[in-house]
């Protein structure tokens, strides 16, 4: 998998803001994007704690277990908001301007096997925190299926999903949600409408990862 290096500020603000959702048999990945006194809020996608077998606790940057509160799905979109409460002073991620294609991101997360190997990495707690760099590759006009619109070229695997995105400011742009190479047989890249991409589009789409994008208007409802 390839690192992203050389821009420190966003592996900062990417490492303390990245919290690792850990269950009995699965993990995922989540990002701080709220804090009311002691209450903080967790943005992750919807299939990682709706498909757990027991709700997850959030690992934080420091390695500590934390007992996540309420979850709900934001609408329809595979994006939930889960909470958990502490007396220690967390990062909370910033939302940034719409992101343009072409742009460099960063990809966040900790992936569920160890490099080439189906060995997991519960075990490792926060310590097998991935950072990926690359670029927009699209904005789809229109979402696919559960929000997905948002396509970079970043490397990003399993237990990765519900991980940040960032732009090179070290503001969140998106969570991560999709691997690449998807078959498009299983309705992977169907539009929210039940229309379907082109040739050349659904081409774009399969050699992309794919994320759901934030936006300042969604943080100010959360």
């Amino acid at each position: 998998m390839l690192e992203a290096r050389g821009n420190y500020k966003v592996e900062t603000i990417a490492r303390s803001t990245t919290v690792r959702l850990m269950g009995a048999r699965a993990a995922g990945s989540g990002v701080i994007v709220g804090r009311s006194r002691s209450l903080y809020s967790v943005l992750t996608n919807w299939h990682v704690v709706s498909l757990a077998d027991a709700m997850p606790i959030a690992l934080t940057a420091d390695g500590r277990q934390h007992r996540l509160l309420k979850v709900r799905q934001l609408g329809r979109a595979d994006l939930a908001l889960a909470q958990f409460r502490s007396d220690l002073n967390y990062a909370v991620g910033a939302i940034a301007p719409a992101v343009e294609v072409g742009e460099t991101v960063y990809a966040a997360g900790f992936p569920m096997y160890r490099s080439s190997s189906l060995e997991p990495t519960l075990n490792l707690g926060v310590s097998n925190f991935s950072l990926t760099q690359g670029q927009v590759t699209l904005r789809l006009p229109k979402p696919l299926d559960q929000g997905y619109g948002l396509g970079y070229s970043n490397e990003v695997v399993v237990g990765m999903s519900g991980g940040p995105i960032f732009n090179q400011r070290g503001q969140l742009v998106g969570v991560n949600g999709r691997v690449k190479d998807r078959d498009p047989g299983f309705g992977s890249y169907v539009f929210e409408d039940g229309t379907e991409p082109d040739g050349e589009l659904l081409e774009c789409l399969t050699r992309s990862s794919l994320g759901i994008s934030i936006d300042r208007d969604m943080f100010r409802k959360l």
